[in-house]
C-alpha cells in the first residue's frame, strides 16, 4: 500500500522501480530459456491392417492420417525391418513377399520423421496360408456312341457327380449322368432328346439345368421347363449358371442375353453386349459375367461385366484372341470369385477385379502359370492355395499357393487333342472335366480325386 507524503512517495517509487528491474530480468531469463527449448512435435498416429494373406506373401495397408504430403515409415517383421518406404498418400499398400507357407509373422510400422521413431502401430500376428497338394489320381470314362458329348459338371461329393449334355447309346439318347461311387446311371431330364448345357444344384430337390436357350427345374418331383421367350422375354441364356438360392439365380447366354429369377419372375437384363456369355460367378449379391465370339461381325471380340445394384457394366473389352504385345489380352474365358474379389484368366494371364473399387491387377501371366495360353475353358477353386484351369484338349493346370503344376497324367493318355473340353468343377479334392473324345465319338469324363 502507498501512503501520503513526499517521503513515502520517494519510498514507494523506489519500490516500484525495483520490482519491475526484478520482473524485466525474469522476463529476459525465461525468453532465452524458451528459445534453448524444442518446439511442440504434433501428436501422430499409424495404423496397420491385413488386406490380403498368401502362402508365401501378405499384402498390408499402412495409414498415416494427418502426417503431411510425404511421409517415411518403416515396416518390422518379428524383430527386423523389413524395409522403409516413403508415401503420398494416407494409405499405402505394401507386399512383404518371399515367406515360409504355414508360418506366424509379426508386423509393426514406425512412423519416421528426420531418421527417428515419432509413432508405432499396434503389433499384428499373420498366419501365412498352407500349400495344397498337386497329387491327384486321375480315372477317364466315356459314355455312349458316335455324337455324344457332355457341357458341363457339378461334384456333390465323390458319390454323387452329375454330367450334362447328350449321350447317344444303342438303347436310347440321353442328357444327363449321375455318378453313384461306382458306376454312371444314365438319366432323361425332362425330354431324353433335349440337349442340355449347364448345371447347378443346390439341393438333391433343387436342381437347374439349361438346355440352349431355357432353364429347366426339378423341385424334387416334376422338371419344369420355362420358356422365357414366351413370357416376352427377348433372351437365350442356356451357357452358364450362378446363384445363390432359386430366390436369386443368374443365367447367361447368346447376344449378351443374362436372364435373373427371383423364386416367382423372370427379368432379362440389360448387358449393353452383343457377345455370347459363356460363364458367369458371384459373391453375393455382386457377380460378373465373361464371353466371346469367334465368328460373325463381333468375331475376336470378349467382353467381362460386373453387376452392381443391378446394372450391369463393362470391366474389360478385348478386341484380339492372339495377343501380338504386352498391351493386348486376349480372349477372357473364364471367371472364378473368392473372399472380396473376381479372378477371370485370359489368354494373357490371371486377372484379379476388385469390385470395392474397381482396380484390375494382373495376379499371374501366362508364363508365371506355367501353362498354354490359348483354348482355356474354366477356372475354379477351393481357396486362393487350390485352384484348377483346364483348356481345351486337357491341359490341366493346378496352383498350390506357391507354384502352378502342369498335370502331364491325363494328356498323357490322351494326347494331341484326342479329347475336347467343355466344361470343370472342383470341390474339395475331387476336381471332374467333361467334354468328348475327338470326332464326338464318345462323351468322355476325366475325375480326378486328390492323394
Amino acid at each position: 500500500m502507498i501512503v501520503t507524503g513526499e517521503g513515502k512517495i520517494t519510498n514507494g517509487l523506489k519500490t516500484k522501480t525495483a520490482m519491475f528491474t526484478i520482473f524485466l530480468a525474469f522476463a529476459t531469463v525465461l525468453a532465452m530459456s524458451c528459445r534453448e527449448c524444442p518446439t511442440e512435435q504434433p501428436d501422430y498416429d499409424i495404423y496397420l491392417t491385413v488386406e490380403d494373406i498368401f502362402c508365401t506373401s501378405v499384402v498390408l495397408n499402412v495409414a498415416l492420417p494427418d502426417s503431411g504430403d510425404v511421409s517415411a515409415f518403416a515396416l518390422d517383421r518379428d524383430d527386423s525391418t523389413v524395409a522403409t518406404y516413403t508415401c503420398h498418400d494416407d494409405d499405402t499398400l505394401i507386399i512383404d513377399e518371399n515367406l515360409t507357407p504355414d508360418t506366424d509373422y509379426t508386423y509393426r510400422v514406425r512412423f519416421l520423421k528426420d531418421g527417428k521413431t515419432k509413432a508405432e502401430s499396434e503389433l499384428i500376428t499373420v498366419h501365412t496360408m498352407d500349400t495344397t497338394s498337386h497329387d491327384f489320381t486321375w480315372e477317364i470314362d466315356t459314355l455312349g456312341n458316335y455324337g455324344s458329348y457332355l457341357r458341363d459338371v457339378w461334384i456333390v461329393d465323390e458319390n454323387n457327380i452329375w454330367v450334362v449334355g447328350n449321350i447317344e447309346t444303342d438303347s436310347g439318347e440321353y442328357n444327363a449322368a449321375r455318378w453313384n461311387g461306382t458306376e454312371w446311371v444314365l438319366m432323361g431330364i425332362y425330354s431324353n432328346t433335349l440337349d442340355l448345357y449347364s448345371i447347378w444344384y443346390f439341393s438333391d430337390n433343387d436342381i437347374w439345368v439349361t438346355d440352349y436357350c431355357s432353364p429347366i427345374h426339378w423341385d424334387g418331383n416334376t422338371w419344369t421347363l420355362y420358356h422365357i421367350q414366351n413370357m416376352g422375354l427377348d433372351a437365350c441364356s442356356g451357357f452358364g449358371i450362378w446363384g445363390t438360392s432359386s430366390s436369386d439365380i443368374y443365367f447367361v447366354g447368346l447376344n449378351g442375353s443374362i436372364v435373373h429369377y427371383d423364386g416367382s419372375t423372370f427379368t432379362k437384363m440389360e448387358s449393353g453386349t452383343p457377345l455370347d456369355l459363356s460363364d458367369v460367378y458371384g459373391i453375393d449379391d455382386r457377380v460378373v459375367a465373361v464371353g466371346s465370339n469367334t465368328d460373325g461381325e463381333y468375331s475376336g471380340q470378349s467382353i467381362a461385366l460386373y453387376c452392381n445394384n443391378g446394372n450391369w457394366n463393362t470391366i474389360s473389352h478385348e478386341y484380339v484372341f492372339f495377343p501380338q504385345d504386352s498391351t493386348e489380352r486376349g480372349k477372357i474365358c473364364s471367371v472364378w470369385a473368392y473372399d472380396r474379389y473376381f479372378y477371370y484368366i485370359d489368354y494373357s494371364g490371371l486377372i484379379r477385379f476388385n469390385p470395392a473399387n474397381g482396380d484390375l491387377s494382373e495376379w499371374f501371366s501366362i508364363e508365371d502359370m506355367s501353362t498354354y495360353h490359348l483354348n482355356i475353358i474354366k477356372i475354379r477353386g477351393n481357396a486362393l492355395n487350390d485352384i484348377i484351369h483346364v483348356n481345351n484338349w486337357a491341359h490341366i493346370v493346378h496352383f498350390n499357393g506357391k507354384s502352378w503344376l502342369p498335370i502331364e497324367d491325363v494328356f498323357n493318355q490322351y494326347p494331341n487333342g484326342e479329347i475336347d473340353v467343355e466344361g470343370m468343377d472342383f470341390k474339395g479334392d475331387i476336381v471332374t472335366i467333361v467334354g468328348f473324345t475327338r470326332h464326338y465319338s464318345h462323351a468322355a469324363v476325366i475325375r480326378g480325386y486328390r492323394n
